[in-house]
């Protein structure tokens, strides 16, 4: 019988001046916020599956994730923490306030900031994005998101049970361990997930039109997802889902070309030529933007060009 794979990491073993710092080592994803005076900190960790169960005890502490961290590591993960304590987390939908014995769900492509809060006997799950997403429609309206009522119970409960348990998980139980844990993870959230979802629309129309503006400000040259997402500080699952009601992006950045071309080709006192002109726009093939140009105005860009000439 083979155990999952198990890491423990305790301060103790560190000299005192030197702990907070080792501490802050073990979670470089983060800015913590923590006297250095006395502090002291154990975690352990439990690999099941594609999930990481943690249980974390540690002296007060204040943790955020700037958008600079956010555009510099490109974790795409979930964390979903339990807490004996109650404490507060802003998110760019404001401040939440999130009761003792509450799970919350933090997206780590999402920038965020928490109260400062001991951690006792803290039950932490880290379930990839990917995992979330398979078991979870519209995954990326979860941040923030705290459970309540009779389902956040439940969920609670059964955090606690792979805490106490997870000395004893097999490598041959953990990936149906993981599943059953995904699956009453979606059970409990469903109920919630649409009035969240709801909260969530100016935010995301905000987002979107800040997507726009880079595809904008970027027709010159190709897209770069990578480049769009960091710079956002969205994922890009987030990403493709604000286009989808435009085609996507490669589409809508295709339709802003070509309105860019034509409003070159309108001007009469524009005095590039149309290479030069769909050079500018991103265009670096003459056949290709003819081809496009016709298909979106019905007319070639040297028609198009001619007509409003006069000639």
């Amino acid at each position: 019988m083979t155990l999952v794979p198990r890491f423990a990491f305790s301060t103790d073993d560190v000299p005192e001046r030197e702990r907070l710092d080792a501490w802050r080592s073990i979670f470089a994803a983060h800015a913590l916020d923590a006297d250095p005076l006395g502090f002291s900190g154990r975690i352990e960790s439990t690999q099941v599956g594609p999930m990481s169960l943690r249980i974390m005890n540690a002296a007060t502490q204040a943790t955020a994730r700037s958008r600079t961290q956010v555009r510099r590591d490109g974790l795409d993960s979930f964390v979903l923490h339990l807490s004996r304590h109650n404490y507060s987390v802003e998110t760019e939908r404001g401040m939440v306030d999130v009761p003792a014995g509450s799970i919350s769900f933090n997206d780590m492509t999402q920038s965020y900031r928490r109260s400062q809060v001991a951690e006792t006997d803290s039950v932490i799950l880290v379930l990839p994005r990917a995992s979330i997403a398979a078991v979870l429609p519209n995954e990326d309206v979860l941040h923030g998101l705290v459970m309540r009522g009779g389902a956040g119970l439940l969920l609670a409960d059964h955090f606690r049970s792979l805490a106490a348990h997870s000395h004893a998980i097999t490598t041959a139980d953990a990936s149906h361990i993981a599943q059953a844990t995904l699956h009453m993870l979606a059970a409990c959230v469903r109920p919630s997930l649409d009035a969240f979802a709801q909260a969530s629309a100016p935010l995301n129309a905000a987002r979107l039109r800040a997507a726009k503006r880079f595809v904008r400000a970027h027709l010159a040259s190709p897209i770069r997802i990578d480049a769009m997402t960091k710079a956002l500080g969205i994922s890009r699952s987030q990403l493709y889902r604000l286009f989808e009601p435009e085609g996507g992006v490669a589409r809508y950045a295709t339709r802003q070309r070509l309105e860019s071309v034509r409003s070159a080709l309108d001007d009469p006192l524009e005095r590039r030529t149309i290479g030069e002109i769909g050079e500018a726009f991103g265009f670096t093939n003459n056949a290709a933007l003819a081809q496009a140009f016709r298909q979106a105005f019905g007319l070639s860009p040297r028609e198009y060009r001619a007509g409003v000439r006069g000639f």
